[in-house]
């Protein structure tokens, strides 16, 4: 629809986005949640997000399945309230779960074996020693970069200022 103005020409743009009407599509959503979240009662743990249950495809048929299942998700929000858009600690395809729940009646949902509560800053430093596996860098001494077979120095180093 087009509508016509001396000199302005508006045209609206349909861009609303639906889940597909095909026979036997059913969308599948991998999800990151926190682990061991509160269901939708408020009282147990959701069951798709204990530890023993990572990587496990759900059959969910409603958005209220989802949430007990699940817990409802979590965005993070600044010490004032206002809302932390794009944050990648936030359930956004949680989120996406719930809303195609909207539309239709069954998703397969597989929460991913990431604990998002563990990728949360912390206030206090690591301490100790390092565990096996891991590197730390005293970046006030340290450099590092690419190596190459043929060149014994560097192509490319880095060193953070002091």
């Amino acid at each position: 629809m087009a509508l016509v103005s001396p000199g302005v020409e508006v045209t609206v743009i349909d861009e609303s986005q639906y889940i597909p009407s095909a026979v036997n599509t059913v969308p599948y959503f991998v999800v990151a949640t926190a682990q061991n979240k509160v269901s939708s009662n408020g009282i147990t743990v959701a069951a798709g997000t204990l530890a023993a249950n990572a990587n496990k495809t759900y059959l969910i048929t409603s958005q209220r399945d989802l949430a007990a299942t699940f817990g409802v998700p979590f965005f993070y929000n600044t010490t004032t309230g206002t809302p932390i858009n794009g944050y990648e600690l936030n359930e956004y395809g949680l989120l996406a779960a719930y809303s195609a729940l909207g539309v239709t009646n069954r998703a397969y949902v597989q929460r991913a074996d990431v604990d998002l509560t563990e990728l949360t800053a912390s206030l206090t430093r690591p301490t100790g020693d390092a565990a096996n596996g891991t590197y730390w860098l005293d970046t006030s001494v340290s450099t590092w970069g690419i190596l190459s077979g043929t060149q014994p120095q560097p192509l490319l180093t880095f060193k953070l200022p002091q």
